[in-house]
This record gives C-alpha cells, structure tokens and sequence, in this order.
C-alpha cells in the first residue's frame, strides 16, 4: 500500500498546477485579464462546480470501458490541456471574456466526468478505516505544495510580461505529470452495486439523500461570495499578488498542521463531527471579512491565514470522505447526483452572489476613517449561510459520529488534562459537584472561624 499512497499523492501535487489556475488570486486574476466584470467574474467562479452535474453520465463510460483509471486520465488530459489552450488566444492579443469562459467550461465538463469516475475508484481501492489518514496525509503534501506553487505562480505573474502565459504552460506539464503518475495506482475492478437501477437506488435512499441536499445548500452558500474575497483584496485593497501569496503560504502551512491532526482523529470521532467544526469556523472567518479594508487588512489577513486554515482542512477532508460513507455503493451514480445538486446549488449561489455584488460594488461608507465596501456586506451574509448549513449536515446519520459539543468540550478537557472518558458521565458530573460543594463549604467554616476569633 506504500507505493500506491505514494503515487495517489505524487498525482495529487501534480495536479496542483492546474487546479491553482481554476481558484484563488491568480484564477481572479486571470479572468480579470480577459476583462471579466464582477458578475461575469461570479459566474466565472461558479462554472467549475455548476459542471459537476455532468458527473452523473461518467456511470455511462465506467459501465461501458470498465477501465477507470483509464477514463481518469482521459478526462484529466482534455479537461487540463483545453484550458491551458488559452495561452494560444493570449498570444494573439485576443482577450474577450467569452473566450475565457468558453475554455473554462469545456474544461471544468471533462473535470467533472473525471470526478466521479476518480471517487468510485478511491473507494475501492483505499479501505474504509483507512480513508482520513490517506486522505489527510495526501492534503498535507498538497498543502506544502500550494504554498511553493501559488509563491511561484505569484512571482511569475508580477515579475515576468508574459506571466499568465507562462503559468498555463506550467500547468499543462504539470498535467504530463500527474498522467504519468496516476498510471501506476492499480487498476481495481468496480464492486458490484445492488439488483436494480443505480440513479433509482440513489434517489430512493433517505439518508444519501439528505446529505445530497446539504451539499446543494452548502455549495449555495460558499459560492454566494467565494469569487470576491480575492477580487475585493486586488481592486478594493489594491494588495499585491506576492503579499497575498505571503499570506497563502503562511495559510497552507498551517493547513499542514490542520490535515495532520485531522487525518489522525477522523476515523476514530467521525468525519461529519470534523464537518461540522470546520462550518462554523469557516462562518466566522466570512463575517469576519466583513471589517476587512486598507487599515486592518495586516493583522486581518493573519487570522483568515490561521482559522480559515484550520477550518478548511476540516471541510475539504471530511467533504471528501463523507460522500463515500454515505453512499450504499461504490457506482459512479452516486457521487454523480450528489455533485449534481452540488452544482445546483452553486449556480444559484453564484447567480444570487452576482447580481447583489454587482449592486453593492459602487456602495463605499467611511465613518471616522473606517471604511466599507459594498463587497464586505456580502461577506457578512455570506457568514450567516454557511453556518445555517450545519443544520441541514445534523440530519445526515454516519457509522462514526460525537455531536459537535460533546468534540469540543472533550478538546478542551484533554487540553486541561482531564479524564475524556468521564467527561459526560453523569456519576463523574455529580461528584464533581459534591467535592466542589464540600470545598465551598470548607471556605464558609473558615471565614466564620475568622469572624468569631475577631470577636474575641
């Protein structure tokens, strides 16, 4: 199993360098230069996951090539070369918008029928009560990798003409690469799902279902603002792309940290407990954003750095595992309706994000040298949602789960040294409480001994 973990995380890094073009400072700065606009910039944001609906036809292919690693490599090689194509229409000066979504969309389609195909095979191959460590362990090499690769990128951008150029041709070595590496993970045969139709089986089943609508509310939410936290830094703030790399790799590396922790107790506490943890802390993170402007941007940054590193750690390893726990099988159906209402749900999160973006982009308030932008009344919003998502998670029943509570108290007691195990025991709570009524009856004996010998 070593060498197959070693190239399930070798094809990870690799991939890096395609995927930091489709998010983060320099996806918002590419689009800029193809002059996309704050919504068309939204729906820029929202088409990667809107296309996850196409996972629902790479059953089709599994069924009928058998072969899925195969198919992966396939999909990743048209996905990842398409977009890279761009580079082509850069050099000859042509920069409309349409072009840069065209290619976007062509590419995040071939994304998608990868997706599906890549889950089904992982759970095959990487054995349930293994899956938070491997998962873990890989996210913490892709972290350090993030962190060298937007550094890089960053550089490229600010320092060179032709930086955007460079970056794609950058990524589409990067896809050679992760192509070569993938070919040496085995190529397991698909379990065999149950008699009947797979979609009616998936839609039939009540618990899959209900994380299938979390999913749609939780992409609604995060896409509601994700495409202007970095757009409200480069043209409201005016920050540079090398200072926010500063920020993203001091934030991957304590992602790092977060993934390390994180893969160790997940399989013993639950990955929807994690899930949970890692909402509420990304919610905060969003309102927080809310103060974020040229006097505070220094010190506000750091703390997006250190909780939204820790937060998402949470959310991007649990979100990757709990989809394979809840499903009843390993067919490709399965994480296709769930990404299809994944994409649903961004489409109308990215719609609605849009619209009131482009409304609030002309909105600046300074009170006593305080200023607002329009943008940071949606990062407040978009706070509120993604926390009213936790609800919608609770309902979702797992093999392995510690209610959200009970996982912090617990965190906190092992960190005051106590005994976890008798945190919720009630004999344990109920002779706390007599020691601790003995010790205050001790204190009044005390003081009135001190009283009655000062009378004397």
């Amino acid at each position: 199993m070593k060498k197959i973990y070693l190239f399930f995380t070798l094809e990870g890094i690799f991939s890096l360098f395609y995927m930091l073009l489709t998010q983060g400072p320099i996806f918002t700065g590419l689009a800029m230069s193809f002059n996309l606009n704050e919504f068309l910039l939204s729906v820029a944001a929202a088409i990667p996951p809107m296309m996850q609906f196409f996972q629902l036809f790479s059953s089709f292919f599994v069924r009928r090539f058998k072969s899925r690693r195969m198919l992966v490599n396939v999909f990743n090689g048209l996905s990842r070369y398409s977009f890279s194509a761009l580079v082509i229409f850069m050099l000859l000066g042509k920069r409309e918008p349409r072009i840069f979504l065209t290619a976007l969309t062509v590419s995040q389609i071939f994304a998608a029928l990868s997706g599906s195909t890549w889950a089904s095979w992982m759970r095959d191959l990487i054995p349930p009560e293994e899956r938070g460590k491997a998962f873990g362990t890989r996210n913490v090499f892709l972290s350090i990798g993030n962190a060298f690769i937007i550094y890089l990128y960053s550089l490229i951008v600010e320092k060179t003409k032709n930086g955007f150029e460079l970056v794609l041709l950058i990524a589409a070595v990067g896809t050679t690469l992760s192509i070569i590496s993938m070919r040496e993970l085995p190529d397991v045969p698909m379990k065999s799902a149950e008699n009947g139709i797979p979609l009616r089986l998936a839609l039939k089943d009540t618990n899959f279902m209900r994380y299938v609508f979390f999913t749609f509310y939780w992409n609604m939410a995060v896409t509601f603002s994700s495409a202007f936290y970095h757009y409200h830094l480069l043209k409201n703030l005016g920050i540079s792309y090398t200072y926010i790399s500063y920020i993203l790799i001091v934030n991957n590396f304590i992602a790092v940290l977060g993934y390390m922790v994180w893969s160790k107790v997940s399989d013993k506490i639950g990955h929807k407990t994690i899930a949970e943890f890692g909402i509420v802390l990304a919610s905060f993170v969003s309102i927080m954003w809310f103060f974020m402007n040229r006097a505070t941007y220094t010190y506000l940054m750091l703390m997006d750095a250190l909780f939204s590193a820790v937060a998402w750690s949470a959310i991007n390893l649990s979100l990757t595992v709990l989809p394979m726990e809840v499903a009843s099988t390993s067919d490709p159906i399965f994480f296709g309706v769930n990404s299809s209402f994944a994409s649903l749900g961004s489409l109308v999160g990215s719609l609605l994000g849009g619209i009131l973006a482009h409304n609030l982009s002309e909105i600046y308030i300074k009170v006593h040298n305080f200023e607002i932008f329009g943008l940071q009344f949606l990062f407040l919003g978009a706070g509120f949602l993604r926390f009213s998502a936790i609800f919608f998670l609770e309902k979702v029943k797992v093999k392995r789960y510690i209610k959200l509570r009970e996982f912090l108290f617990n965190t906190v007691f092992v960190i005051l040294r106590r005994p976890v195990y008798r945190v919720f025991d009630k004999e344990y709570v109920v002779y706390l409480l007599r020691r601790y009524g003995e010790h205050v009856r001790k204190i009044v004996r005390r003081s009135k001994g001190r009283k009655s010998d000062s009378g004397k």
